[in-house]
């Protein structure tokens, strides 16, 4: 039997957004990470979730695992427009990484997934 006085996991989505958005943007991106990675717990299947906290892990300098959640949110699917920031984020990882042509196949998915989501559009 559900809960009648838990919150539903779209609200607690949202929340874990907000305040991961509100950290982010007002610099301090070390507490926002937090929330992203909380939002990959609860809704581990959600692609989004993934892309945020790939984003924030690379504004961080976590490139290793900036690549990881892209790649996690890569296997989950998604829209094109989320799969082309996550193929900007495994390129920008890439070739801090230190690996060019592996950035330089990412930068070209990401450009193809960005026709592909603009013509959705």
């Amino acid at each position: 039997m559900a809960n009648p006085t838990a919150m539903p996991l779209q609200t607690v989505r949202e929340t874990l957004h907000l305040l991961g958005y509100i950290n982010s943007r007002y610099g301090r991106p070390d507490r926002a990470i937090g929330y992203f990675q909380l939002m990959t717990v609860i809704d581990a299947g959600n692609p989004a979730a993934w892309r945020l906290l790939a984003t924030i892990q690379l504004t961080l300098d976590q490139n290793p695992q900036a690549l990881a959640s892209a790649e996690k949110a890569l296997e989950l699917g998604g829209d094109p427009h989320e799969r082309s920031l996550c193929q900007l984020v495994r390129a920008i990882a890439t070739r801090r990484l230190g690996d060019p042509a592996e950035s330089d196949k990412a930068a070209a998915e990401y450009l193809k997934e960005r026709r592909e989501a603009v013509q959705e559009a």
